[in-house]
């Protein structure tokens, strides 16, 4: 995987006013239950928010609408990513405000691995015994990043793996810190290996134990971002209705 750096002009406009950033119905999402939002939504939400905090607008229109700015702007990565089932805290991100320029990426284990495991969760990414071979891996460029910026990286489990599960099925969002939008989303599906029978397998019960506990705590942070972005959302459209 690579990240072109595309020499064109960024447009930081917005022509989507707040009362047509409705939810999207129909689209792959984690939890069915979950919608999911149009692609620019909180760009055009941002932008927008800045026409009221100019100084055509009266001082309380200005101080709430600076004030959502700055609650929204602090949250970007949680209701951007968060509410697309990723996890957004700092030990799950594979790279964290990370200038242009390749850098190290993140293993597959948690942080909080039990200590005999580890060595196991380890050797996931190595070819020394059961490990993982790239069967596949679409990238869908969404927005030219430019230096200077910095990314972030953030990975999640498309699908909880089973104990028949033969491969893992991921997406990866690269995020334009900069910008506060989504640049790139990258899809794999890897094959579970065993390097000694030199076979497709399937993951050790713990492993499947963690990965499905990882997907459990996605789902949960999707329905709790979505419900956040959605409140930031009508925020924006009753500051809109008081003062326009």
């Amino acid at each position: 995987m690579s990240l072109r750096l595309l020499k064109r002009p960024i447009s930081t406009g917005s022509k989507a006013p707040i009362s047509q950033l409705r939810l999207q119905s129909g689209q792959a999402r984690l939890n069915n239950d979950v919608p999911s939002f149009p692609s620019r939504w909180f760009a055009d939400l941002q932008a927008q928010l800045k026409k009221f905090a100019n100084n055509d607008y009266p001082a309380s229109c200005v101080e709430e609408a600076k004030r959502q700015l700055v609650s929204n702007d602090r949250n970007w990565l949680q209701l951007l990513a968060g509410q697309q089932g990723f996890l957004t805290d700092k030990k799950w991100r594979g790279l964290d405000n990370h200038q242009l320029l390749w850098g190290d990426m993140d293993s597959m284990h948690s942080s909080d691995a039990a200590e005999h495991h580890k060595a196991q969760w380890d050797d996931l990414v190595t070819p020394r015994s059961l490990g993982l071979i790239l069967k596949s891996i679409t990238t869908e460029y969404k927005f030219p990043l430019e230096f200077p910026d910095h990314i972030t990286v953030l990975y999640k489990l498309a699908e909880a793996p089973t104990n028949e599960s033969t491969s893992l099925k991921m997406e990866a969002w690269i995020l334009s810190e900069q910008y506060r939008r989504l640049a790139a989303r990258c899809i794999d599906d890897t094959a579970i290996y065993d390097y000694t029978t030199a076979k497709k397998t399937v993951l050790k019960p713990f492993m499947v134990e963690k990965f499905q506990q990882t997907f459990s705590i996605q789902q949960a942070n999707q329905k709790k971002y979505t419900e956040q972005a959605k409140q930031a959302i009508e925020a924006a459209k009753e500051l809109q209705i008081k003062y326009k």
